[in-house]
């Protein structure tokens, strides 16, 4: 009997550490998922293909202006004008 008890209680032991150590990792995964999303944001990326420079750089101008990017450039990206933005 004493035993089933002692093999019953670890195994209780066993599962609650199995299951708060789980949702740690779930806690742990969804903030590190959080981080990268920040970080990747907070960079260069390409935004939109334009035909003309023209038109890329008024784009840019204007997502600048309204506060939405820090910073642009336009660069050829054959056969188009690529707008990169950081943000």
């Amino acid at each position: 009997m004493r035993r089933r008890l002692t093999q019953a209680a670890s195994t209780l032991l066993a599962t609650a550490f199995l299951t708060a150590g789980g949702a740690f990792l779930v806690t742990a995964s969804a903030q590190a998922e959080s981080t990268r999303q920040t970080h990747a944001a907070a960079g260069w990326s390409p935004y939109k293909n334009y035909a003309t420079y023209a038109a890329c750089q008024r784009e840019g101008g204007e997502l600048l202006n309204a506060g939405i990017i820090k910073d642009y450039e336009c660069s050829w990206d054959s056969p188009y004008w690529l707008l990169s933005v950081y943000r």
